[in-house]
């Protein structure tokens, strides 16, 4: 009998702490941007169901023209997109596996750029982390 309690106890204790998200990993995702060498982390982004959108920041100091930008599970951007020494543009990224309302990710992001006066493409990789929307 004392041993009913106490697994009934520790049932109701596990199913408390379900409740407040406790065993569920996009509760301990933040948001975060790491990497991305000289063309610098994004200034924002967003991943909803198949789709990761991402405002890339240019810090490389002259004008850059973005080619594709794709992640490591296989999404893919090839528009290109000219980006003003200091500014921003918007990357749309299709393709992805799908995520629900809340799931934690963490895409590692590669940009291919060709910088202002070059004819060199240059890469810049980088991960983003959240939770999706």
């Amino acid at each position: 009998m004392t041993y009913g309690w106490a697994i009934l106890i520790v049932i109701i204790v596990a199913a408390a702490l379900f409740a407040l998200g406790v065993f569920n990993p996009s509760t301990y995702t933040g948001r975060a941007a790491t990497g991305f060498g000289e063309l610098g982390a994004p200034s924002d982004w967003q991943y909803s169901a198949t789709t990761l959108t991402m405002v890339l920041r240019n810090q490389a100091g002259v004008a850059v023209s973005v080619s594709n930008v794709t992640t490591a599970q296989g999404c893919y951007y090839d528009t290109a997109i000219a980006i003003p020494a200091g500014g921003t543009g918007t990357a749309t990224i299709t393709g992805c596996t799908s995520k629900a309302t809340g799931a934690s990710f963490s895409e590692t992001v590669t940009v291919t750029y060709t910088a202002s006066g070059s004819t060199l493409a240059r890469t810049a990789t980088g991960t983003v982390t959240g939770s999706a929307v």
